[in-house]
């Protein structure tokens, strides 16, 4: 058969072209299938490389020319500065490399060959630098080469990771003559989206139609635990949430192929499922979920391997002496052995360094040879990260740090010189599958995570099994997992500790773990995937094992004829899941059978099934013992008391308001931007650990209620299981009637001299003394409001710049910022003056100098500390966040409604002065800004109360629960207001929050 490998890597035959375990996958399936005599084409990117690889291969230039363009639709949210599409216009050529058997095929055009050094597009260059799409115009380059040139007879195209071949498995659905096979190598977040309208103008481009629509996901409501959950969720490296106008391109890669393939039994299990994870509640809500158990017969687990030609060598030829020595490090001391791509957080690379410093500074004898490859190679790899080396620094003689690319024969020389090899990874993200089997075969007992993806590794047994290989740590779903650390630092020294004392029991480990890798081979992984790309080909019917299915618990998809022949098996499955329906299908259900469900939900932590077993039952007691779980108690400073009971908890943490973890201290700024790992983007969620005070109970208190009026808990149980709960709470008698009192500055809360009074201070101590939070909203900039922010004491964020920028006054730091395009200011500028006569204008200069920069004849406008110019051209010399535009004779309501005419949805137009209009950024709004800060602090808009006095304000009344405009406000803004409040020189603002929250202070 002929089949197309599809690979944005591939260097298992050249290490300049790789950069992770995809390499050594496609190029090892690659020579096994040419081997049986089929016909291979692997289809990659050049690079850039082209010239390299000559010098050491004979590289054939095809005739092969072809000019297309390849639009780039931009989600305006995320290139502001950019057209909302842009055509690449580009010429790609291909180049054939043929060696082993396999006709390597090079594209290479101006974009392709982005990126030499790395291949891969760091995450910062989304929204800054269009190598961002490198991957997406491989894709469109790739599937023109397949129509066009590789076309023939049938084929399997066989892509490799969905994100760099989303598109081909729709692209070639129609061709009858083409089957995809998707291999999911790595298990990034399956929640990924890309943007909507990009995917749509590209099937367009190809012809192909496709139903978006049925892939899209239900948003849960605001206020809910479930979007809760997902905000908290979004903080880790699970999941990660995109707003409106994206798609899933994993279930369009399932929609569409005819197999989609993993690289364990573990990793399907674990992407199946997701069963024992924080994601796991999300993931069944998801559309992914159903079509996987819809379309299960196209799921195929094909396996890893290690290369023919690392199982050939010897380990005992290796002179393990001299290359230690070679590397500073002691022979007579246990070697542990690390070697992976550099990334600090999923491979657990952080927890093992500050593990190794453990060890070492308390005088464990050992010696640790530890890899972190980063993208360059040569003599002259960077140091990526200070701290690692550092520690490296500190322990000359026992650590051997290396950056470099390496090729397999110093690989090779060095895994054969280990006694231990470690790879803690975390997420279930990375399964190390190859690495850390080549090191097994080199005899290398291993010390890694218990994670699904590595299970067959054989870690995780018991040490006294037969079959055991090795030593375990917990998995771990954290960034900063201090608990890993110290697991990793007890094993260490518990190895060492046994290569020491217990030689004989270290050396029936080591065997082990050898004669296990040798198992993993590329030839078995070849013939699993060929048996199945011929059932496809000819049309033979798949079926997903029911053994699987029901080890998943995945009983609705199970036959009759499943039902009786698996009996006994469903109904073991069913009790150890708590699931009374599939159980009662299998086994008569009378009492001691509900308690041994009850129990079995209950120690899973699975709440709902317990209160339904308990209900079906009318066991009082039970139902008792689920309310007593988690005890609250409000004090009268608005604080909650909390304990939370569990016997098999070993870590309970809730969900509170926050804007993320803190720094790890790590990584330097520039390290995370410079490293392939993107950083999780908080969604004002974090999780707040309850402290453990006895067997199984936990307490804490929480600075203020919960999110959305639900105590969202977070459980990690002695078996590794994590999972959530979700606790009402009933707000505590006296609770505030809202827990955001959001409120403008000029014309609202300030006085007529810009001041405010001890009244209105008064009110907002009592909003504070409540348990509320009080949010500033202004439309000037954050350097233009510190002094009135000090002058109330006001310590929290603000909403400034009409909403375009979010402030943290206690630290003095702009936390985001909004830009208004230079070229679409002056041009509105331009058509307003056509219509309504010369303006004069200001502009706001974009942070840290926020300066004001006004044309003369601003008159009594012109504040102290303003720049005046005459020269209209210095108002465009640098960026600014928003222009304003004052006419000496047209009303400013005027101004407004024919700048919003002419600037359309490209900017936003308001005005909160009289006789000064803002043009700001589009989607600039307070409600919009309000919207941001609400979410980091934890509240919703039916939980707040919002104050204001001009036509800006608008869209703020509009977002909150009861909208408050004062007397003096604009009469569009009173118009839509729920309550008129006294003007802000009668204090307003104080007059309503006393009859909400009450006036201590009793004066008025």
């Amino acid at each position: 058969m002929h089949i197309i490998h599809f690979a944005f890597e591939c260097g298992g035959f050249d290490h300049r072209l790789m950069r992770g375990g995809l390499s050594p996958l496609v190029w090892n399936l690659s020579r096994e299938y040419a081997a049986r005599g089929h016909r291979v084409s692997l289809v990659t990117p050049a690079h850039g490389l082209l010239d390299a690889l000559r010098r050491d291969h004979p590289v054939e230039e095809l005739d092969y020319v072809h000019e297309h363009a390849v639009p780039l639709v931009l989600d305006p949210k995320v290139w502001p500065d950019r057209p909302g599409e842009i055509s690449l216009e580009l010429t790609t050529r291909a180049h054939r490399l043929r060696l082993d058997g396999v006709d390597v095929y090079f594209l290479s055009d101006a974009h392709l060959d982005l990126l030499p050094d790395r291949l891969y597009p760091p995450p910062g260059t989304e929204g800054q630098d269009l190598a961002h799409f490198k991957p997406l115009v491989f894709q469109v380059a790739g599937a023109h080469f397949i129509q066009w040139y590789l076309r023939g007879g049938e084929a399997v195209v066989h892509g490799f990771e969905p994100y760099y071949h989303y598109l081909l498995p729709a692209l070639f659905a129609g061709d009858p003559s083409l089957r995809t096979v998707s291999t999911v190598a790595a298990n990034a977040p399956v929640t990924r989206k890309v943007y909507r309208p990009q995917v749509e103008r590209l099937l367009q481009l190809f012809g192909v139609r496709v139903d978006l629509d049925a892939l899209e996901e239900t948003l849960p409501a605001e206020d809910t635990p479930e979007a809760t959950l997902r905000r908290a969720l979004a903080g880790t490296r699970t999941h990660v949430e995109y707003g409106p106008g994206h798609v899933a391109f994993l279930p369009l890669v399932l929609a569409h192929a005819d197999l989609v393939d993993f690289v364990s039994p573990g990793q399907l299990d674990h992407c199946a499922t997701f069963r024992d994870t924080p994601f796991e509640s999300l993931f069944r809500t998801l559309p992914l979920s159903r079509m996987l158990r819809e379309q299960a017969s196209k799921l195929l687990m094909g396996g890893c391997g290690i290369s023919d030609s690392w199982l050939a060598r010897d380990p005992g030829a290796v002179d393990r002496a001299a290359v230690l020595r070679s590397l500073g490090l002691d022979p007579a001391l246990p070697v542990f052995y690390h070697a992976a791509r550099y990334a600090v957080h999923h491979k657990g690379q952080m927890e093992l360094v500050r593990a190794v410093e453990q060890v070492l500074d308390g005088g464990t004898r050992a010696s640790f040879l530890l890899r972190f490859a980063t993208g360059g190679g040569g003599q002259d790899a960077p140091v990526a990260n200070a701290y690692f080396q550092s520690v490296a620094d500190r322990h000359p003689g026992r650590i051997h740090l290396d950056w470099r690319l390496a090729d397999e024969d110093t690989l090779f020389e060095q895994a054969a010189c280990a006694d231990f090899c470690v790879f803690p990874s975390k997420f279930e993200l990375d399964g190390f599958l190859i690495a850390q089997a080549e090191a097994m075969a080199c005899g290398a007992v291993p010390i890694a995570t218990a994670q699904s993806v590595t299970a067959h590794f054989r870690h995780a047994s018991a040490q006294d099994d037969p079959p055991a290989t090795g030593f375990c740590v917990p998995g771990s779903f954290r960034d900063d997992d201090n608990g890993l650390t110290r697991a990793l630092a007890e094993r260490l020294r518990e190895a060492a500790d046994l290569r020491r004392t217990a030689p004989g029991d270290y050396a029936r480990l080591s065997r082990d773990s050898r004669t296990l890798a040798g198992e993993f081979t590329w030839s078995r992984s070849a013939d699993r995937r060929l048996a199945a790309f011929e059932d496809v080909l000819r049309g033979r019917p798949r079926t997903f094992p029911a053994t699987d299915a029901i080890r998943y618990g995945w009983f609705d998809t199970l036959s009759a004829a499943d039902w009786e022949r698996h009996r006994r098996a469903i109904g073991e499955s069913a009790e150890a899941l708590g699931d009374t329906a599939a159980y009662s299908r299998c086994a008569p259900l009378d009492d001691a059978a509900r308690e041994r469900l009850f129990e079995a939900a209950h120690a899973r932590a699975d709440f709902a099934r317990c209160a339904e077993t308990a209900r079906a039952a009318g066991r009082a007691d039970w139902a008792a013992r689920l309310r007593e779980r988690c005890r609250t108690r409000q004090d009268g400073a608005g604080r909650l008391h909390v304990t939370y009971t569990h016997p098999r908890a070993r870590h309970v943490e809730v969900a509170v308001p926050g804007v993320g973890a803190p720094s790890t201290g790590v990584e330097s700024a520039a390290e995370a931007a410079a490293s392939d790992e993107p950083v999780p983007r908080s969604q004002g969620i974090v999780l707040a650990p309850l402290a453990p005070v006895g067997a199984g109970v936990f307490r804490g208190v929480l600075e203020g209620p919960p999110v959305g009026r639900s105590l969202l808990v977070m459980l990690t149980l002695d078996s590794g299981r994590v999972t959530w709960d979700t606790v009402p709470v009933e707000p505590a008698p006296g609770a505030p009637p809202y827990r955001l009192v959001a409120t403008d500055l000029d014309g609202t809360l300030l006085r007529g001299d810009q001041t405010v009074s001890e009244r209105t201070s008064r009110a907002l101590a009592a909003v504070a003394a409540a348990g509320a939070l009080h949010l500033v909203v202004t439309g000037r900039p954050a350097a233009a409001c510190k002094q009135y922010l000090a002058a109330i004491g006001y310590r929290g964020l603000a909403v400034c710049g009409q909403g375009a920028q979010l402030y943290d006054a206690d630290a003095d730091r702009l936390l985001s910022s909004a830009p208004l395009d230079l070229d679409l200011a002056r041009a509105l500028v331009e058509r307003v003056e056509a219509r309504l006569g010369p303006l004069e204008l200001g502009v706001v200069t974009a942070p840290p100098e926020s300066r004001f920069k006004v044309t003369p004849r601003f008159g009594e406008r012109v504040r102290h500390g303003w720049d005046v110019t005459t020269d209209r051209g210095l108002l465009w010399t640098e960026p600014i966040d928003k222009l304003v535009l004052h006419h000496t004779s047209v009303p400013e309501d005027e101004v407004a409604r024919t700048a919003r005419e002419l600037g359309g949805d490209t900017v936003t137009v308001t005005h909160s002065v009289r006789g000064m209009v803002e043009v700001l950024p589009p989607g600039t709004t307070k409600a919009a800004g309000v919207a941001r800060a609400a979410r980091l602090l934890g509240c919703t808009a039916a939980e707040t109360i919002a104050f204001g006095d001009m036509p800006n304000d608008i869209s703020l009344l509009a977002w909150a629960a009861h909208g408050v405009a004062v007397a003096n406000a604009h009469p569009a803004l009173r118009a839509m207001a729920d309550e008129i409040a006294p003007g802000n020189d009668e204090d307003g603002v104080a007059v309503v929050l006393e009859r909400l929250f009450g006036d201590p202070a009793g004066a008025r």
